[in-house]
């Protein structure tokens, strides 16, 4: 059965009409779909640590540094450069086989954070994580740029980064009530076995289609695809992929730092229970990024039509319009309003994610398209998702080390708790520390934004002679 579901399907639908059969509206909502609960799955599997960031420091006795090391480079280092290797295999493979193979893989090693005793072992851990979800990215982006044109991509980006909000909803929400009950462990359990039945739904129910079949351009089955260096060279050519890969990096750079620190920021800064303030951030997570997205997607995809230069000014203005929403949350000393300016503040910068991948897709030929999303994801990775938290810890315990009048601040704050048990006079200054510490950190990387908004603009200028028109017959 799962050969039959993965072999390309020949040009022309069953009726006859010239158009290929993956074509069918019917069966690309399907995909789309698939695709969505892959993304849910790939997002919940990052987002869970977050959540469960603080009771891991408390219990395993971490700093921040480390959590930034666990959320950042130790995640991002294999998942950035395995998208290469995977990438190019994608270009030469069945891409559907390929998919199902990483999302069971990193399910996989999600449950086996759950027995980690230490940072060493938790940290083996998030690397076997990246690893699966090394290919993810790539192979859908060059899926879904098969099954829909170039003024469509944008759009249905929109709809597969919905995954992003719901996996933060999924993995934050159940995550929080799961570890509150039963501890950190059991929600990485309870978290990795929803992730096997999606690869078995992409291994049984998706069919690989040619390549450049939404444009009409279909290759042949043994045409070779180009080489890496290749890829690279056409790329880098094009000064709009130069800039808006640099705009892209610093965004995200900015964007990773906030979404892996808010949740400990907040179970430091306010009296509230991780339960609480996962489901919370979990639902205005849920409904500003996901308004966010879709307005980048299908509201973006209207002023592309005016002028495709919009594609990039748009997101400009974003990252502009987020830098004073998140720096009120940091600032506020209420929770509920912390949340609102979090919520505006995820809505705006939302916007950006679609057309950026849509566009990175609309410069690179079709068989290229899985090496470009590699190449963007390597940088991102470790740039933006490896330095981001990393950076961040780094600087989050060098401010609330400097703030903290009583000695050593990690030698009697391990975890960032008094050594003397929690609710002391020790305690409550290691917890003002650290809460004065993180939040500087948070308010310096804002201003990485307004850095990457400038590359954005610049891209726009040369978007229209960059893209890719498939040679005309």
């Amino acid at each position: 059965m799962a050969d039959i579901a993965n072999e390309p399907v020949p040009a022309g639908d069953a009726a006859g009409s010239g158009e290929h059969a993956l074509l069918q509206p019917g069966y690309r909502r399907w995909v789309i779909f698939v695709l969505l609960l892959v993304a849910v799955m790939n997002f919940a599997d990052r987002a869970i640590l977050a959540v469960l960031a603080q009771p891991i420091k408390e219990d395993l006795h971490l700093t921040d540094t480390d959590l930034g090391l666990l959320q950042g480079l130790g995640f991002a280092i294999l998942y950035s450069v395995l998208g290469i290797p995977l990438g190019m295999l994608a270009e030469r493979t069945m891409r559907t086989r390929l998919l199902a193979a990483c999302i069971a893989a990193w399910s996989i090693m999600t449950v086996a954070c759950g027995f980690a005793t230490n940072f060493a072992t938790l940290l083996l851990g998030r690397v076997g994580v990246g690893i699966g979800e090394a290919g993810a990215q790539p192979i859908s982006n060059s899926l879904i740029s098969d099954h829909f044109r170039s003024e469509r991509r944008g759009s249905m980006m929109a709809i597969i980064l919905l995954g992003a909000p719901v996996g933060f909803l999924l993995g934050q929400s159940v995550g929080g009530i799961l570890a509150s009950q039963w501890g950190w462990r059991a929600a990485f359990y309870a978290m990795g076995v929803p992730g096997l039945v999606v690869a078995l739904l992409v291994a049984f129910t998706l069919r690989e289609p040619p390549r450049g079949m939404a444009e009409s351009a279909i290759s042949a089955p043994d045409e070779k695809a180009p080489g890496f260096l290749t890829v690279v060279h056409f790329l880098w050519a094009k000064p709009t992929f130069r800039q808006l890969l640099a705009g892209f990096v610093l965004a995200g750079f900015a964007m990773n730092a906030i979404a892996n620190f808010v949740l400990p920021f907040y179970l430091r800064g306010f009296a509230v229970p991780l339960a609480t303030i996962g489901l919370l951030f979990g639902v205005v997570s849920f409904f500003s990024n996901g308004i966010g997205m879709l307005v980048g997607g299908f509201g973006y995809d209207r002023l592309v039509r005016r002028d495709i230069r919009w594609a990039m000014w748009a997101p400009a203005i974003a990252l502009v319009l987020c830098i004073p929403a998140y720096a009120g949350a940091l600032l506020a000393r209420d929770l509920y309003v912390s949340l609102g300016f979090v919520f505006v503040g995820n809505l705006i910068l939302g916007t950006h994610m679609a057309q950026t991948m849509a566009t990175m897709q609309n410069l690179a030929g079709p068989r290229m398209r899985a090496i470009t999303a590699a190449i963007v994801a390597l940088m991102v990775g470790i740039l933006s998702a490896g330095l981001g938290p990393s950076v961040t810890g780094y600087l989050s315990d060098l401010f609330a080390a400097r703030s903290f009048a009583g000695g050593d601040f990690f030698a009697r704050c391990p975890g960032g708790r008094g050594e003397d048990g929690m609710g002391t006079v020790l305690d409550t200054a290691c917890l003002v520390a650290s809460t004065h510490g993180l939040r500087l950190a948070l308010l310096g990387v804002l201003a990485v934004f307004a850095w990457a908004a400038f590359h954005y603009w610049l891209a726009g200028r040369r978007l229209r002679e960059d893209l890719y028109f498939p040679p005309q017959p």
